[in-house]
Formats: structure tokens, sequence, C-alpha cells
């Protein structure tokens, strides 16, 4: 008599595809369009973290300069251009647009942060009514100039604002945040709608 001896069937390590899909942030949640106001992802961006070594933030913002053509921003500034900007960021500035020239590591600690945030822009009449019913900072259009950056809180969400166009400010929150501030814009954005 012959004995029949069954083995588990084992998977070759080939047997298994798993792919991940890239997703951005704000993946089904935007464009937001209610009245002539929009809400769209920006998407297409580095962003660099740029932290100065001690004493060298005057050589860094040369570096910069030669290196992307703009200088470290002042304080609640953004310097640059669309598709190549340094925004004020508190203790550091984030490059936003390009891939980092290596060579700031000369004189600065850098960190891609790209996976890190979500990049709302918000274009529109509506705008301003919006964000001042959200924010706690004064955010008039007649008081916050274009190139103007701030940090500061839309109801719960911590973000940062950066005006970008007359009618054009980019919301910088965490990636994790996302759909809680395509649903705070969105909701805000109804009722201040509702209300013209």
């Amino acid at each position: 008599m012959r004995l029949l001896i069954l083995s588990p069937l084992i998977p070759k390590e080939t047997d298994f595809v798993i792919k991940l899909l890239p997703k951005t942030a704000a993946a089904g949640l935007t464009p937001i369009k209610i009245s002539n106001t929009t809400i769209i992802e920006i998407d297409t961006l580095t962003l660099t973290s740029i932290s100065a070594n001690k004493g060298k933030s005057e050589k860094l913002s040369e570096q910069l300069k030669k290196s992307h053509g703009m200088s470290l921003p002042h304080n609640g500034r953004a310097s640059g251009r669309e598709g190549a900007r340094a925004l004020w960021f508190g203790q550091h500035t984030l490059l936003v647009g390009p891939k980092c020239d290596e060579k700031l590591n000369k004189f600065a600690i850098l960190t891609d942060q790209s996976d890190a945030w979500v990049v709302l822009r918000m274009s529109g009449d509506l705008l301003e009514n919006v964000l001042m019913r959200l924010s706690p900072v004064d955010i008039r259009l007649k008081t916050f100039k274009v190139g103007s950056v701030v940090r500061t809180g839309l109801l719960h969400v911590n973000v940062t604002l950066h005006r970008v166009g007359a009618n054009t400010i980019d919301v910088y929150g965490f990636r994790s945040m996302a759909k809680t501030l395509c649903h705070e814009l969105t909701q805000a954005l109804s009722t201040v709608a509702a209300r013209d």
C-alpha cells in the first residue's frame, strides 16, 4: 500500500504582486467649485525644508540665489516666482517647486517634505470671506498683500497661507489633515456663497 502525503501549497514569492499606487493628498477631494471660487490641489511641486546651519544664513541665502534665483525670504514673506519659490515657514524656509540643489547642504539641513503636505490653491471672489471666517488672523486682501505668508489655523487645522495673486492664496496643510481641510473649506465656502 502506498502512503500519499499531502503538503500545503506554498506559493512562491513571485506569485504575490503587491502594487502600491501613488495618490495625492487630496485625491478625490478636489477640485471644489462653488459660485466663482475654486479650490484645486497643487500636486506637482517638490517641497524641501531648508534649515540654516548656525551662523550660515547669509551664505545659504547667497547659494540659494546662485542655485535657484532667489534669496532667503524675510519673516512673513516669500521670494522667487511661480514654480520656484522660497517661503518663510517659521523656524525654517520651505523651497517650493524645484528639486533642491545639493550645494545648499554646505550651509543647511535639507529635508524633502513633498509627501508630508497638501497644497490647496484657492481662487475667486469669495476667498477673503471664507478665510476670514475660519482664521483668527487678519487675512483681508488689503492687508495680506501678494507675497505674504502667515502660519495660522483654519478652525482646528494648522496651516500656512501664501498669497500668490490678486484673488489667489495657497493653503499648506499637513497631509494627514487633507480631508478635514477640504471639508472645512467647502463648508465655509458654501455658507458664504449662500449669503452672497
